[in-house]
């Protein structure tokens, strides 16, 4: 049968960790869009943009601090290409926010 090896359906640990992250990213950002819509609704003007500013934030924050956690755990794994990859790609999102800011 195909699919029976017990190290195709094993996780590895780091997998677990960045996708719990994923998600928890996800789930803060759809909370406060969500009650950021609402107080909108509800005509709390003051209130509401900020939720849903800090809800897009967490949003696009989320992958970075996923790439973040993966360069922490892959240099305790001393896994060194793979957090030199994660360096780079960290690098590449700095100059996109530092060249995106100053266009």
């Amino acid at each position: 049968m195909v699919g029976n090896d017990p190290e195709e359906k094993a996780v590895h640990p780091i997998e677990l960790v960045l996708a719990r992250l994923l998600r928890l990213g996800s789930l803060a950002a759809a909370a406060l869009l969500a009650v950021g819509i609402a107080v909108m609704v509800l005509g709390q003007t003051e209130l509401a943009p900020k939720l849903i500013t800090a809800g897009l934030l967490v949003l696009l924050g989320t992958p970075v601090l996923r790439v973040v956690a993966a360069a922490i755990i892959f240099v305790k794994e001393r896994d060194w290409h793979f957090a030199l990859f994660s360096l780079v790609v960290l690098c590449a999102v700095a100059a996109g926010i530092y060249f995106g800011k100053r266009g």
